[in-house]
């Protein structure tokens, strides 16, 4: 803005560009026309002392912040004031701090028709804080009070938004009417409903789910009856009170409701919430940030929550402007949006200056809050888009919803710099897309990939994180794809580490950088590994030293910048690995591979890795009638003859030929891979040993012959053993009853193919893994705890060592929602070991003394089970008061001025005892064998003095402990096992 002052006459009109007439003279009013730009009413007020006093009277708050930010700054005010008539004031200032306490103290929107900036706005212009650790402890205890009746995380998220906001509200409505305003949200029949109407200790349980309930509901948009009078008439009349919000809080709201009816565990929900303090409203962006981080909302259906830092690298290098139109077409939460607008910010904030973004003018600001635009295809996420983008400064954000892939409403719609994570996960039977696309697919990387690329302006951008089948499958489309962008747009392509989306999932994953100018201009491409993120591999990925993206960002950004060939090579030895390739040499290959890796060596191109169709390098097996084999008697190899633990065959059945099932007609040689195409059996994968070379397998598995030229038949047990290779099969399954994939589709699957020595490699290191795995699980599997008795030991039945007779427990009727009360399930004890995850839920009102409450320290007793398990005892072993024992179990609870609990639940599992429960148990032929109280009190229990029973106890606790140690083995060699095939598929489709 332009102000222009004639200081010879103090009453002379001041021309203001955008805001029409205003007065520099002691308290002239405004033209009606001032601000006329803004279109706001009634017309501000605005005079300017000799003191440096600011008025701003019905003046909108965004407006009126960067009107006296102008104002400061050409004037140079030593001392400002600044009060907005109706609304509050802010505390005396010095300059460069008047921003800051207007935006916290002296928002509401009453009485205007500009752009609605409420506290939480303050985040685009004030230093962002660090999330604290008591912010996040109160939102991990709002998910640990509501998972009992949310069990899905996003309608955990939805809840804990919902009153975040609800809150904040409030809290804004409070805070203006303690500054002397009025309130603008809880006003008139919305006012019964505030947040501070929902805690006193006044309202009861059942009050307070009915007040927020109806809440909610209101503030989305619901209607309700109220009684007017007209001409002295009472009549009836349908109002919705939440009309007057600002349309952001009414798309928060809308079609929400309250998903259970739980008074106390609402109580405890909201008095947690309540603890919420948010000094500063990006304190309240950042809880919003890691509620959704620590729910993972977006790790369904393919939908990875990218890491902030990844975030931060692609904007970054990218550089997005103010005015240029920012889209992510499948934006989630939104948080390249958020990271694109805050760049900004940072980009443009002078040296030393406390308010982020204050070298932007008012009509850059204005351009930047109307250029983001964001699309998502379900509710749920635009919601969750536009809270994140409102708690981080958008006043009023774009996020539609749209179906990138189906819907062209919004096909002509182009953007200079697109960014974007989209969930590439294709529903079974595939995308049916519109017909606009240039790539003929259903899979969704590959459109989602092609709509980014199209979608670029002439002058456009993008970044997009692809999963490596975009960059090394070798199908026609994604061969298509790669061309098209090799020839129109692409400029880097970055790989990532696989496990840069841990825990969600290991996926393999790179960056392609578009940029249309530079593609014009340049004949090479640039391909840059990245090996650290600064964070660990593994599912907590902790922060570590090694970080690779600093020096990324560097090369990258100097290849975007599109300096010479020669300038650009000057940026390397930064310790990355990186190179160029031509894109005529990309071009001439007949995949047109773009993975990082092959051209990273002494920077030529290698095709020594491969991505191959399974049917290209294996060969299907014969099919006979096992009558032809010229022997009486056969090794039958079924479905259920294969360990899908150790993946081995153990138990092939010898079956005369005259008794064949119809199933057993392929002829499996050694080493042999079997492939159960059957669900839920895909697991059950083996190889064929030499012992059962000629033997018969059931037609429910693909058998895999290994082309022995190309691919050892241990590498290919690994590689399809591998979990990815198995979801990538179960994806294919078809069919109700009997759901499976068939032999050609298992055949058509893709696999990575390494050379031969590395194949040789690659086996021996899991060899050598596997060995140590299959010790860890000889010595479980034949690990018996036991002691030695001494027969001087007196013997006593077990009733007469427990504090009451043994009691049976109570089932009731399990309910498919969930509560607070938990019956235990037989599983959860069938281990010999309390396994707490295994219970259903029940509806009904048990008293906390009732006998059948689970108690620490009770030993619980399968009273039916098979032959071999019942009897089966276990310890709860936990302080839980919201669980009982089933009607299945028995309870005893040992006398410990007799017997120490640990040394009785040590013989209940030994196996004198054991046998004896088996040989005692009774039941009808066919039934479900059963012990009962007289059989349980009878048990003999040898009784050592207690100083004994203490050194017995510690003796197999000490060998549990053993057991324990190497049974941790196995998880950590899995690992091991599971890295190296990480590693290898790290060349293929995730």
């Amino acid at each position: 803005m332009l102000l222009e002052s004639n200081a010879s006459d103090p009453s002379a009109l001041v021309s203001g560009s955008g805001f029409g007439i205003a007065s520099l003279s002691g308290s002239s009013p405004a033209s009606p026309s001032a601000f006329g730009a803004l279109s706001l009413s009634p017309p501000p007020l605005v005079s300017l002392s000799g003191f440096g006093i600011v008025s701003l009277s019905g003046l909108g708050i965004v407006s009126a912040a960067l009107f006296f930010v102008e104002l400061r700054d050409r004037f140079r005010f030593e001392d400002a004031f600044v009060f907005m008539a109706g609304v509050g004031y802010a505390s005396y200032t010095r300059p460069g701090e008047a921003l800051t306490s207007l935006f916290r103290s002296s928002e509401n929107p009453a009485g205007t028709r500009d752009k609605f900036l409420p506290s939480s706005a303050s985040a685009a212009f004030l230093a962002a804080p660090m999330l604290t650790s008591e912010t996040k402890r109160r939102i991990d205890s709002c998910r640990d009070i509501l998972v009992g009746k949310l069990p899905l995380p996003t309608d955990q998220v939805e809840l804990i938004t919902l009153a975040l906001i609800y809150k904040f509200m409030d809290d804004l409505d409070e805070e203006s009417v303690e500054m002397g305003g009025k309130r603008s949200f809880f006003t008139q029949h919305l006012e019964p409903y505030r947040w501070r109407n929902l805690l006193p200790q006044t309202v009861s349980a059942e009050e307070r789910m009915s007040l927020f309930a109806r809440g909610i509901e209101l503030l989305g948009g619901a209607d309700m009856e109220i009684e007017v009078k007209e001409k002295g008439e009472v009549k009836k009349k349908r109002i919705i009170p939440a009309a007057h919000l600002p349309g952001l809080f009414r798309d928060v709201f809308r079609n929400a409701f309250l998903k259970f009816r739980d008074g106390r565990i609402l109580t405890l929900f909201l008095t947690e919430v309540n603890g919420f303090v948010y000094s500063h409203s990006e304190e309240l962006g950042n809880a919003f940030e890691y509620l959704l981080m620590s729910a993972g909302v977006q790790a369904d259906n393919g939908q990875f929550r990218t890491p902030r830092h990844i975030i931060d690298f692609m904007v970054a290098c990218l550089q997005p402007q103010p005015g240029e139109r920012v889209l992510d077409p499948a934006c989630g939460t939104a948080g390249f949006l958020v990271a694109a607008f805050t760049y900004i910010l940072r980009t443009h904030t002078s040296p030393g200056s406390t308010i982020p973004g204050d070298l932007l003018t008012h009509a850059q600001r204005e351009a930047v809050y109307s250029s983001f635009t964001g699309y998502d295809i379900t509710d749920a996420m635009v919601k969750l888009s536009k809270v994140n983008l409102f708690l981080h400064g958008f006043p009023d954000p774009t996020v539609h919803i749209y179906d990138t892939l189906t819907n062209d409403a919004r096909w002509d719609e182009k953007a200079d710099v697109i960014l974007a994570n989209p969930p590439f996960m294709t529903p079974k039977g595939g995308i049916s897309p519109h017909t606009r696309f240039r790539v003929s697919a259903k899979k969704s990387e590959v459109l989602f990939t092609d709509y980014i690329a199209e979608h670029l302006s002439s002058k456009g951008r993008g970044g997009v994180i692809v999963p490596n089948g975009i960059v090394a499958t070798t199908q026609n489309a994604y061969v298509k794809l790669r061309r098209f962008l090799v020839e129109d747009c692409l400029v880097a392509v970055v790989s990532l580490p696989s496990g840069v989306f841990k825990p969600y999932s290991g996926v393999k994953t790179s960056i392609l950088f578009f940029d249309k100018q530079l593609a014009r201009k340049t004949q090479e491409v640039l391909f840059l590994k990245i090996t650290a993120d600064g964070f660990d591999l593994g599912d907590q990925r902790r922060e570590i030293e090694a970080n690779d993206l600093p020096e990324a960002e560097r090369v990258v950004k100097a290849w975007l910048g599109g300096g010479t060939n020669d300038e650009f090579r000057m940026t390397n030895g930064g310790g990355i690995v990186w190179t160029t390739v031509e894109k005529k040499t990309l071009l001439e290959q007949r995949a047109c591979s773009l993975q990082a890796e092959q051209f990273l060596s002494n920077g030529t191109v290698s095709e020594e890795i491969e991505t191959v169709r399974l049917g290209d390098v294996c060969v299907k097996c014969q099919q006979v009638a096992p009558t032809s084999l010229g022997k009486p008697t056969f090794r039958y190899i079924d479905i259920d003859s294969v360990d899908n633990i150790g993946l081995r065959i153990t138990e092939p059945k010898s079956i005369p030929v005259g008794e064949a099932p119809s199933r057993a007609r392929k002829l499996v040689k050694a080493r042999d891979v079997l492939f159960s195409t059957v669900r839920p059996y895909l697991k059950n994968i083996a190889i064929v040993p030499a012992s059962l070379d000629g033997e018969i397998a059931s037609t429910g598995f693909g058998v895999m012959r290994a082309d022995e030229a190309r691919m050892l038949p241990e590498y290919l047990f690994s590689v399809v053993s591998n979990q990815r290779f198995v979801d990538a099969a179960n994806e294919l399954t078809t069919g109700a009853s009997y759901p499976a994939i068939t032999e050609n589709q298992l055949f058509d699957l893709e696999i990575p193919l390494p050379p031969l020595e590395e194949q040789r490699r690659i086996v021996a290191e899991i060899e050598g893994y596997q060995k140590v795995l299959d010790g860890a699980r000889q010595i479980l599997a034949g690990y018996k705890p036991s002691f030695d008795v001494d027969p001087e030991w007196e013997t006593f039945p077990l009733a007469e060592l427990i504090q009451e007779k043994p009691k049976n427990g109570y089932s009731g009727k399990p309910v498919a929602h969930p509560t607070q009360l938990k019956v235990l399930s037989l599983s959860a004890t069938t281990s010999g070991k309390l396994d707490i995850t295994k219970f259903k839920y029940l509806d009904e009102d048990i008293p906390l003394n009732a006998p059948c409450r689970c108690k620490r320290g009770d030993i619980y007793l399968q009273r039916g089970n098979t032959q071999e398990l019942v009897g089966t005892a276990a310890l709860f072993d936990v302080d839980a008061t919201d669980f009982i024992y089933p009607d299945l179990m028995i309870r005893v609870r040992a006398n410990e001025e007799r017997i120490m609990t640990s040394y009785l639940l040590h013989t209940l599992q030994s196996q004198p005892v054991r046998e004896f429960l088996m040989s005692n148990a009774t039941g009808a032929a066919g039934n479900m064998p059963k012990i009962n109280q007289g059989i349980v009190e009878s048990i003999p229990i040898p009784l050592p003095p207690l100083e004994e029973q203490r050194r017995i106890v510690s003796e197999l606790d000490a060998e549990a402990a053993q057991m324990e140690a190497v049974r941790t083995l196995i998880p950590r060699f899995e690992g091991k096992i599971q890295r190296v095939l990480d590693r290898v598929w790290g060349t293929t489709v995730a």
